[in-house]
């Protein structure tokens, strides 16, 4: 007896972290009592789509077919969630009941969520599910989708089921390309000028420092100095990001579902406060969602009040300030998430925060201080480039804080960031690196540095007790002063005032 089992295939994706997966839609009918069937370790929400879909399939106008339906999802072994699944099984049980023709050898893309009415919905991480190298004979996608989605493949957009007007699919498939039309913002108006804080030349020469090289920054001073506004105002002196780095960033935003544009008005800028929990800064491995440290790749991360948080939070930046990557592990399986951010942290020196003032008296004892300080433990301090301390605002500078200054130091400072980053990123461009803050290394020939200046920055080290990280750091915090000045060689001046900025607390 001939089989009456009929058969059809559909491929869809899905988003695991950043990374896009495709996966198989197997759909077959066979007699037997009605039912909908879905296997393939699914989660209630791909569970219970037999009831969205009937009831968009008939009031789309199909027939919802009679007998037993099972729709297998593959490779079986993975854990799957959401309704990214409907589109694609829906179309599946039109072509395995023959109300949709597909040409025997090709193949079909679909996702997206449905309504009981037929209209198709887009779900978070459009992009990353489409990030593939697979090949497609027919692509469809939800229309509210092609605001944000990033892809060079064609595809038609469907916004319902209606769209699906004749059973030969070549008859109503009108596939498009739409380019990624990202429209970058200029220069950062939003952003407070840096000619707002008196008083703090070291300050402001610290934080061009950092973010002219990409070093990490920390600094320390007593209540009301303006280390919380230097924090937040380092985002203004950053050049607007390239197309590369913008697109970038959309995914991650995407991936969460936060990115419902193509505008980038500027470079991610995080603060976080000392409450912050673990989950929130790494992600969620049980969702894979990325967290803080992720979603301020290619910006800064302002961490206030550094020493008032808990160790242990303290102690999960060290990789990524190291590595500049997250692993986040679901299901035995390690995903990776980029972490390359501006870290910048600022706190007092004290609980009274009155240790580095000339005339107040700090009223600490020494086991306080120590007890205080002592959350930054050695390691975490090792991967800080760039250590500034601040003083309160004293006679003249106060009086400047209420005259009316030219705002111009935050253009003026991102044209030296520029400069200094193209020649860095001109020096590392075989190395594929940008900055001297991600050179791992301390070449001489790279970091164009004489014997001696070798020399005089391995005595500064020795007296000092750097480790040999702290060694490179001084070399290449040199480096970067060294390019803001325009200077090809290093020379014994630029890491003289390198290692004012690596004093340790």
């Amino acid at each position: 007896m001939a089989s009456r089992v009929r058969l059809a295939k559909v491929y869809t994706g899905y988003a695991e972290g950043l990374d896009g997966r495709i996966y198989e839609i197997e759909t077959a009918i066979t007699p037997g009592i009605p039912y909908f069937d879905v296997i393939g370790m699914c989660d209630s929400s791909i569970r219970e789509s037999g009831g969205r879909i009937k009831a968009a399939l008939i009031t789309s106008g199909f027939d919802f077919p009679k007998g037993r339906i099972t729709v297998s999802i593959s490779p079986a072994y993975v854990k799957k969630t959401g309704s990214s699944f409907d589109l694609p099984i829906a179309i599946c049980i039109l072509l395995a009941s023959g109300q949709l023709i597909l040409e025997q050898g090709k193949k079909i893309y679909a996702e997206g969520e449905l309504s009981l009415n037929g209209m198709v919905k887009g779900t978070p991480g459009a992009s990353v599910r489409l990030n593939t190298e697979e090949v497609y004979d027919y692509c469809l996608i939800p229309e509210d989708e092609t605001s944000s989605v990033m892809t060079d493949r064609a595809f038609m957009s469907v916004s319902h089921l209606r769209n699906i007007t004749d059973p030969l699919i070549d008859v109503w498939y009108d596939p498009q390309t739409i380019s990624p039309d990202i429209r970058l913002s200029e220069d950062p108006d939003d952003i407070p000028d840096l000619s707002e804080i008196k008083g703090q030349p070291k300050a402001l020469r610290s934080v061009l420092i950092a973010a002219s090289g990409w070093h990490n920054l920390l600094l320390l001073g007593s209540p009301g100095c303006g280390k919380s506004s230097c924090g937040k105002m380092i985002s203004g002196i950053m050049p607007p990001m390239t197309l590369q780095e913008a697109r970038h960033v959309m995914l991650i935003n995407e991936s969460i579902g936060t990115n419902n544009n193509k505008t980038i008005p500027k470079r991610p800028s995080f603060y976080i406060h000392p409450g912050i929990t673990a989950t929130r800064l790494t992600g969620s491995s049980a969702k894979l969602i990325p967290g803080e440290f992720s979603l301020a790749d290619q910006g800064i991360l302002f961490a206030d009040e550094l020493c008032e948080y808990k160790s242990d939070i303290l102690d999960l930046m060290r990789i990524p300030l190291e590595e500049h990557k997250i692993r986040l592990v679901k299901d035995g399986i390690s995903h990776e998430f980029p972490a390359d951010f501006l870290f910048v942290g600022a706190g007092n020196p004290c609980r009274c925060g009155m240790l580095y003032e000339t005339d107040e008296v700090c009223t600490c004892t020494p086991a306080v201080r120590k007890r205080y300080l002592g959350k930054l433990s050695g390691p975490f301090l090792d991967r800080i480039d760039l250590f500034c301390e601040m003083r309160s605002i004293k006679g003249e500078d106060l009086k400047k804080i209420t005259s009316k200054e030219n705002k111009e130091l935050n253009r003026i400072m991102r044209d030296q960031v520029k400069s200094a980053w193209q020649i860095q990123e001109e020096r590392y461009k075989d190395l594929g690196i940008r900055f001297n803050g991600r050179y791992d290394g301390a070449d001489s020939e790279i970091l164009r540095s004489d014997s001696k200046t070798i020399d005089y920055a391995s005595d500064v080290a020795q007296k000092a007790g750097f480790s040999a990280r702290g060694f490179c750091k001084l070399l290449r915090v040199g480096r970067t002063i060294a390019d803001l000045d325009l200077r090809a060689d290093m020379t014994i001046q630029d890491i003289s005032e390198a290692a004012v900025y690596r004093r340790r607390i």
